[in-house]
């Protein structure tokens, strides 16, 4: 019986071992991502991020300013800032594709101006850094933004270094509500090339819980839509396009 007992005791310890190494496991990701770094090196990890949200929200700002892109080049538009999405009978919109590259262009060219090289920290850490990869997501009510960025920071002084790499950021702005607006008035004024739909747009407004409005300028029509549910620094977000 005490054979049993012990057996029992040891059968017993073996699988609460076992056990606690596969937590280990489990949630070692979880237990270094939250003790690896001092309070010095999540400053700079943080400041990665601030600078992160501050581009993304200053791309989505420009690429609503211009109806989906970041520089305007061979794209039929009024002065090079607002694309016309229609011109007679020629359609011109950019597709999902083309905005999430357009977006990931201003971040990729933009957040340098804001991590300045770490200047403010480069009297204690000396810090190498590549962007890899900037890749931008559309996504069903928000908009999504990732950095492949490997970061390598050394203190000064000393042999200790620490190594960051990915940063990801959702923001809420619905750019897929947006774009499919767009292309709904697009398809209603190609179809109707003479005359501009007050009521659709109003019906169109209220299906999708966005403003619609209108500005004549010149011989043609530039069309904005805000949307009070995707905002930044507290303003409702916009997207500007024009037909003629």
């Amino acid at each position: 019986m005490r054979k049993r007992a012990q057996v029992t005791i040891f059968i017993i310890l073996a699988i609460l071992i076992v056990g606690a190494i596969a937590g280990i496991f489990m949630f070692k990701d979880r237990i270094f991502s939250e003790q690896q770094y001092p309070s010095d090196i999540l400053q700079i990890k943080n400041f990665v991020e601030d600078c992160l949200e501050t581009t993304a929200e200053n791309s989505l700002i420009r690429i609503g300013e211009r109806g989906g892109y970041f520089l305007i080049f061979d794209e039929p538009s009024i002065e090079g800032r607002i694309p016309y999405y229609l011109e007679g009978n020629k359609k011109s919109i950019p597709t999902k594709q083309e905005i999430e590259l357009n977006l990931a262009g201003f971040v990729r060219e933009e957040l340098s101006f804001c991590i300045l090289n770490f200047k403010d920290f480069r009297e204690d850490f000396v810090i190498e850094h590549s962007l890899n990869k900037v890749e931008t997501n559309i996504l069903q009510g928000k908009t999504s933004f990732s950095l492949e960025y490997p970061i390598t920071i050394n203190k000064r002084g000393t042999e200790t270094a620490y190594q960051l790499k990915d940063f990801s950021i959702d923001i809420s702005v619905n750019l897929e509500k947006i774009s499919s607006v767009a292309n709904k008035i697009i398809q209603e004024q190609a179809q109707h090339p003479d005359s501009i739909c007050l009521s659709c747009l109003y019906n169109l407004g209220l299906e999708n819980n966005v403003h619609i409005d209108m500005l004549d300028y010149g011989n043609s029509t530039i069309f904005t839509i805000m949307d009070d549910n995707s905002k930044i620094n507290e303003g409702s977000y916009e997207w500007n396009f024009a037909i003629i």
